[in-house]
Order: structure tokens, then sequence, then C-alpha cells
């Protein structure tokens, strides 16, 4: 049977270790550059996100306007 101080160690040591994985794989991220920098808005980018957001209501109206066969709302 294990006793209580050596599965303190082995507690320890996966706190440790997850801790070094953790920072480490944090550091990589930010040298390699891996990350997308959000933030980063040009007029570009606020055109395109307007358009789309036009385009994904207009088309939300379509559909609440049609009538799908087959479905009664008033059953």
């Amino acid at each position: 049977m294990v006793s209580g101080r050596t599965a303190l160690r082995v507690l320890f040591f996966a706190a440790i270790s997850a801790l070094l994985v953790a920072l480490s794989a944090r550091l990589w991220d930010e040298l390699l550059g891996l990350r997308r920098h959000q933030g980063h808005a040009t007029p570009e980018n606020v055109e395109r996100a307007r358009e789309v957001a036009d385009a994904y209501e207009s088309e939300l109206m379509e559909l609440d306007r049609t009538v799908l066969p087959g479905i009664s709302i008033r059953s």
C-alpha cells in the first residue's frame, strides 16, 4: 500500500509537471506567434463583417416569412 508521504510526493510531482507543461506551451505559442492576434480591425474587415451580418439578418427574415410544407402552427 502506498504511504501518505509517497502519495503526496506523486501529487506534488504531477502538479509541478502540469504547471511546467502549461508554461512551456504558452511560451512556445508566444515565441512562434501561432496564436492569432485579435483586435486588428481594419476598415475592410469591419465592412465585411457588416455585409455578413446584413446577409444573415435578411436570411432570417426570409425564413420567418416562409411556410414549411407539412408543418402547421394551428394544430
